[in-house]
């Protein structure tokens, strides 16, 4: 099944969204479980999509993410890493689908 560039407008944006409450969660160690809910949220969405490739970059990233509550993310440049090379492919992808019409 071919992906539609509107899905990957919608996953693009979830992204984002994860980006910047991966960030927020480096000062609010609290936050953490609702990004870790929101990434498993959006692994589902890509297995449901048949995005494999990307949705096997999701669980990698989970993989790495264990939220606390009480302290620092020890994996949060990781982290930040992953997401930063994912919206990069969602971009390539999103681009892609452009020049196929």
């Amino acid at each position: 099944m071919a992906i539609k560039r509107e899905d990957w407008l919608q996953i693009n944006k979830e992204l984002s969204l994860l980006y910047e409450m991966h960030e927020a969660a480096i000062s609010q160690t609290g936050k953490c479980r609702e990004f870790n809910s929101r990434a498993s949220i959006l692994l589902q969405h890509l297995e449901e999509l048949e995005a494999f490739d990307m949705a096997d970059r999701v669980m990698d990233l989970l993989a790495g993410c264990n939220p606390k509550d009480t302290s620092p993310c020890d994996s949060r440049l990781s982290t930040k890493a992953s997401l930063e090379r994912l919206q990069e492919r969602i971009k390539n992808k999103m681009s892609e689908r452009e020049e196929d019409g």
